[in-house]
């Protein structure tokens, strides 16, 4: 999977971005039937200019795979805290999109099977 980073308001060192790569690569089992060469991923990670206190950094992590795009956002007081809201945020959604998709083939396949019964 190809990550690109954007970081405009913080030096991006080697340790956030292995934090990024660790956090990304748990979402990869919930994306299924998509080829990595297919996924990409967008980290855009950013101090707010003009918050004194509370919530001060942001996270926004985008991930495409196939014809799918999947956005989340996070925010907190430590930007380790703003990853790992963006990351949960990105998983309950794709865990939603996943579980409609199973819902929707079992839906049909119990259409097929009431359509199999009314022909006996």
């Amino acid at each position: 999977m190809n990550i690109d980073f954007k970081a405009p308001t913080i030096d991006l060192n080697d340790e956030i971005r292995t934090y990024v790569e660790e956090k990304i690569a748990m979402l990869y089992k919930l994306l299924h039937g998509v080829a990595e060469e297919n996924m990409r991923a967008e980290v855009e990670l950013q101090r707010d200019q003009h918050q004194q206190s509370g919530n001060v950094f942001r996270a926004d992590i985008t991930i495409h795979a196939g014809a799918e795009r999947t956005h989340a956002v996070g925010h907190g007081e430590t930007l380790h805290a703003a990853i790992d809201e963006a990351k949960d945020d990105l998983s309950r959604r794709l865990l939603r999109g996943k579980s409609k998709r199973t819902d929707m083939i079992r839906k049909g396949g119990a259409r097929i099977k009431r359509m199999l019964r009314f022909w006996e």
